[in-house]
């Protein structure tokens, strides 16, 4: 964003470069990027999130929110352009959609940017296996098994592979656990379990989710269990899932 307001100020588009100096243009572009990073930051996240829920794809979230956002973006530019005038009344039809169209422009290209750069699909292909993390223990190659959903695979970032082993829920978020570390996604928990369905693992508790095969050991406590998974992490079982386990061969 603050390279974004660098070059609008450099350049001067949209009849800016007659208002003032450079500093002068730096500061109005300054404040204006960071209204709108305000405004369509959390804009872009809800309408993603709603796309992916009605089951629509997350770029058409991301127009959605684009389209409808540039409306109230254009308001605060009328009111709040290079030279801030609070007692300008109100634009007109022509007025409006003439700054709404610059709006639009504007803020569509600084969020194709931001999808080029943050494409889900970009970010799906595996971290080569021969090459270790700095910091963390070398383990053997991964073998051939069964792969996560795509929508969970899109959103693992590339160092930390695919082979998760644990899910933890954290308010609308989960974080996901493999060998290589840990990331947030937004996704509902529901959601991420559904994407490891051919994984052999089970949601041993309301906020997490295991995969067998990570898990080297099992503490008992009274009517209490935690898992001890190979990386450490410890997952807590909920007593209502116990039976469930047991069938399951987890406690033996």
């Amino acid at each position: 964003m603050l390279l974004l307001a660098v070059m609008l100020a450099a350049t001067g588009p949209f009849g800016t470069f007659l208002h003032g100096s450079g500093p002068v243009r730096l500061v109005y572009w300054l404040r204006t990027v960071l209204a709108g990073y305000l405004l369509f930051r959390p804009g872009i996240l809800l309408f993603a999130c709603a796309a992916r829920r009605l089951g629509f794809p997350e770029a058409a979230g991301w127009t959605t929110a684009v389209v409808l956002l540039s409306a109230p973006m254009a308001l605060y530019l009328w009111c709040f352009g290079p030279h801030i005038m609070p007692d300008r009344p109100w634009p007109g039809i022509e007025d409006f959609m003439d700054t709404y169209a610059q709006v639009l422009l504007t803020s569509g290209l600084a969020m194709a940017l931001l999808w080029w750069r943050n494409a889900p699909g970009a970010e799906a292909k595996p971290a080569p296996e021969s090459t270790p993390q700095s910091g963390l223990p070398e383990t053997a190659p991964a073998q051939p098994g069964p792969r996560i959903g795509a929508l969970l695979a899109e959103r693992l970032p590339p160092h930390l592979g695919q082979d998760v082993i644990a899910l933890q829920m954290e308010d609308h978020y989960v974080r996901v656990h493999t060998m290589r570390g840990d990331t947030l996604v937004l996704m509902r928990m529901a959601d991420a379990v559904a994407e490891l369905e051919g994984l052999d693992g089970l949601r041993v508790h309301r906020s997490w989710w295991a995969a067998r095969a990570a898990v080297t050991a099992v503490e008992r406590n009274g009517r209490s269990a935690t898992l001890m998974l190979s990386n450490g992490l410890e997952v807590p079982v909920a007593r209502d899932r116990l039976p469930q386990l047991r069938v399951s061969g987890w406690l033996d």
